[in-house]
């Protein structure tokens, strides 16, 4: 249920895509299964347009979901998680992919890799949605 109630709490598009992220979680669409239209999450949810393409933004940002322009919004098969140690002090950042990182590391437009840098030198990039980083 979306709380619509005082300000302070979780943005209903927030909201809603936990919603949605916890039906996913629970096997209520399965991999490779198309969620409800967006105008049916609409209707379903009494919230607007944008607040159901706020919300799926979040899933695809977490690679829960993917979107085929005309056709909808698919749960994704999960991927297979790897491990990638890092050394102590580094830096990580979470970028949207460039077209480069992009095409070296196979992930799709609007994926986030993550920057891993020592003393302002990149040591690697890495797709967020499959990469679990732990600290040496």
């Amino acid at each position: 249920m979306i709380d619509f109630g005082a300000a302070g709490r979780r943005a209903v598009y927030q909201q809603l895509a936990d919603l949605l992220r916890a039906s996913i979680e629970a096997g209520e669409v399965a991999p490779g299964g198309l969620l409800p239209s967006s105008k049916r999450l609409e209707q379903t949810y009494g919230v607007s347009r944008e607040t159901v393409r706020r919300a799926l933004g979040v899933l695809r940002a977490e690679g829960l979901v993917e979107t085929e322009p005309s056709y909808g919004t698919r749960v994704r098969y999960a991927a297979e998680r790897h491990r990638v140690s890092v050394p102590r002090g580094a830096s990580v950042v979470s970028l949207p992919a460039s077209h480069a990182q992009r095409h070296a590391l196979g992930v799709a437009v609007g994926e986030h890799v993550l920057v891993v840098t020592v003393g302002g030198r990149i040591v690697g990039e890495y797709p967020a949605s499959t990469t679990e980083l732990t600290c040496r």
